[in-house]
Parts: structure tokens; sequence; C-alpha cells
């Protein structure tokens, strides 16, 4: 069965939704879990400390520059909405593929 798409590409950007898990060992994508990309980081999630980590460990996954990601929806929430570049959409269906 595959995984719901945790991804919508728009005219000039893709919304990511991400599941954050701030205070982790390691910062990393732990992959796809229902319509999310998981991404634990490990500062906590003190005044947005966390939302900028998530952003930097996205981009170094996504290959694509750190100012090309931000937060869109989702601040005080662990549920985010994140958008990307348009140029992030190959290795974001590598990543739905490895689930």
């Amino acid at each position: 069965m595959a995984a719901e798409q945790f991804f919508t590409v728009r005219s000039d950007c893709i919304f990511l939704r991400v599941k954050a898990k701030p205070g982790a060992r390691e910062d990393c994508v732990l992959g796809v879990r229902g319509s999310e990309l998981v991404v634990a980081v490990r500062v906590p999630p003190e005044k947005g400390k966390a939302n900028t980590e998530i952003a930097r460990v996205l981009a170094r996954a996504l290959g694509v520059p750190r100012d090309g990601v931000a937060l869109k929806l989702g601040g005080q929430s662990a549920h985010k909405v994140y958008t990307v570049p348009l140029g992030a959409s190959a290795a974001l269906e590598r990543m739905g593929q490895s689930v």
C-alpha cells in the first residue's frame, strides 16, 4: 500500500508537511509517516530554534539552499508546513519511495 502524499506541488513552490521531533539524539530525516515527513533535530522547541534547525536539515536533505526553505504554518505545533523550491521534487519523490 502506498504512503499518502506528504507534499503538494504548487505553481511556484512545494508545500511539505512535516512532523517535528525536537530534542532528538541527532539531526536527520527519519522518513515518511502517514502524510508527513518526520524530521528530528537536537535543539529543544524553544523560541523557534527547532523550526530554524528543521529548515536547515530539510535544505541539506533536499539539496536546496537554506534560504529556499521557509516555515509556512505550524510555528508552535509539532505538525508543520514548509515551502521548498520546485527543484526539490525529485528528492521528495525518492524519500516517498523509500518508505
